[in-house]
């Protein structure tokens, strides 16, 4: 999850292991929360906006 702060710059939130059944909807309502309730801290600045979410897949080839 990638939000913007009141000095223009960009946080990135990771979760590790997120459910598999999220869809962009749920995402974005956690995300206008995460803001509107102004839980988390950063040294850029405070959460001010929604930029963007994605979902990251890596995979593992044994050798």
């Amino acid at each position: 999850m990638v939000f913007k702060t009141g000095e223009d710059r960009l946080v990135s939130l990771r979760v590790s292991v997120p459910r598999e059944d999220l869809d962009a909807t749920q995402v974005k309502a956690v995300m206008d929360l995460i803001v509107a309730k102004d839980v988390v801290f950063s040294a850029a600045g405070n959460l001010v906006a929604v930029d963007s979410a994605y979902i990251v897949e890596t995979a593992t080839t044994e050798l």
